[in-house]
C-alpha cells in the first residue's frame, strides 16, 4: 500500500491550497487506505495559528486526519523562522525539524507530495 508524505507549505494567504493538502491526505487514507504523514512548513505553519479567522475548520480538519491516524506534524525551524512561537498554535500538533523529518520518511518508504 502506497506510503505518503504530504508537506503543506501554504501559508495564510492561500488557504485553498491548505485545504487541497489536507482534503488530499485525508481521502488518501479514507479513499485508498495509503499510510500518510503531513507536516505543515515553512509558511504552511501560519496556518495553524489559533486566532485566524478560519481557524475553526483547520482546526476540525486537522482532528479528522488525527482520527485518520495520520501523524500531523509542524516544522519547528519554520515556525521559528516566521517569527511564530508554539505558543499561539494548535495545541496537539508534533513539532519536528523539516528537513530531519522528510530524510527520515523517504528512507521509510514515503513518497514526498507538496502544496
Amino acid at each position: 500500500m502506497a506510503k505518503l508524505f504530504v508537506i503543506s507549505t501554504a501559508g495564510k494567504d492561500d488557504i485553498n491550497r491548505a485545504n487541497m493538502a489536507m482534503n488530499f491526505a485525508y481521502n488518501a487514507v479514507k479513499n485508498a487506505g495509503a499510510t500518510v504523514a503531513f507536516m505543515f512548513l515553512g509558511r504552511g505553519v501560519e496556518t495553524l495559528l489559533k486566532d485566524s479567522g478560519g481557524s475553526k475548520p483547520m482546526l476540525d480538519m486537522i482532528n479528522n486526519m488525527k482520527e485518520l491516524n495520520i501523524d500531523v506534524m509542524y516544522c519547528k525551524v519554520s515556525l521559528k523562522g516566521l517569527g511564530l512561537n508554539p505558543e499561539i498554535i494548535f495545541d496537539g500538533i508534533r513539532d519536528v525539524m523539516g528537513g530531519v523529518e522528510t530524510a527520515k520518511r523517504v528512507d521509510e518508504g514515503y513518497s514526498v507530495i507538496t502544496f
